[in-house]
């Protein structure tokens, strides 16, 4: 039977014992039901698996840590995905499953054409529940360290910081595609547009910028299925998709 992973942000040592937090706590006993005695794997973002026992059953579950072990799920190929902000709950999935598929860096901007506008009153809120996705996304995928998630900013600010090189941003009306590109570095970048895709001055001036555009194929791809599209792409060539 596979082993539970549970995120705790406490610092960890071998033969330490800790106290999980009520939810933690909750899902181990109520949904999962396990007792005392039954195995569990801790990570807390430093890429290390603390493999644990829990101990004492209760509101506050306590596990003690027994070994500590170097998790060799990430990949050698860093790739932060650059998503334009989408309705609803299309991000949470982008966010999901660009973590699954390895995405070192994730960060939301906001476009010309976005449907979604930053709401610097909500940010803080969003951060939150967006990093709890990526965790559980972890969790699931047997990941411990968390993608980083940056605040959102404006499209014309994120390019003012960027480096171009082995940054791509995706275009279907581009004659290049993914075969066509090197990734010089271990790391690079994915650019995602809205759903109404990037208009004509931010695409020109990302290319005058020295940006790379990229197309994923003979198809137009909805905003939250491009970049882990690419990125699926980028890790088969680059990284550990083998």
């Amino acid at each position: 039977m596979r082993i539970p992973r549970v995120f705790s942000s406490q610092s960890m040592t071998v033969n330490e014992a800790l106290s999980l937090d009520a939810e933690s706590s909750k899902y181990l006993t109520r949904v999962l039901r396990m007792q005392a005695g039954d195995p569990v794997i801790l990570f807390n973002g430093d890429g290390n698996d603390y493999h644990s026992v829990i101990g004492t059953v209760g509101r506050n579950v306590s596990v003690e840590i027994s070994t500590q072990q170097r998790n060799p799920s990430e990949s050698t190929l860093k790739i932060t995905l650059v998503q334009s902000l989408a309705k609803g709950t299309k991000l949470d999935l982008i966010i999901q499953k660009a973590t699954e598929l390895g995405a070192h860096r994730i960060s939301p901007i906001s476009n010309e054409r976005s449907i979604l506008r930053i709401d610097t009153d909500r940010t803080k809120r969003k951060m939150d529940h967006w990093r709890n996705v990526a965790i559980s996304a972890c969790a699931q995928c047997n990941r411990s360290v968390i993608p980083q998630i940056d605040s959102p900013m404006s499209f014309a600010d994120w390019l003012a910081l960027s480096e171009p090189e082995n940054t791509f941003l995706l275009h279907p009306h581009t004659d290049r595609s993914f075969g066509d590109v090197t990734v010089t570095q271990s790391r690079c970048s994915v650019v995602v547009g809205p759903e109404g895709g990037f208009s004509e001055a931010e695409f020109a001036q990302s290319v005058e910028h020295g940006i790379t555009p990229v197309r994923c194929g003979p198809r137009i791809l909805r905003t939250e299925t491009a970049g882990f599209t690419a990125i699926s792409i980028l890790q088969a060539r680059f990284g550990d998709l083998h």
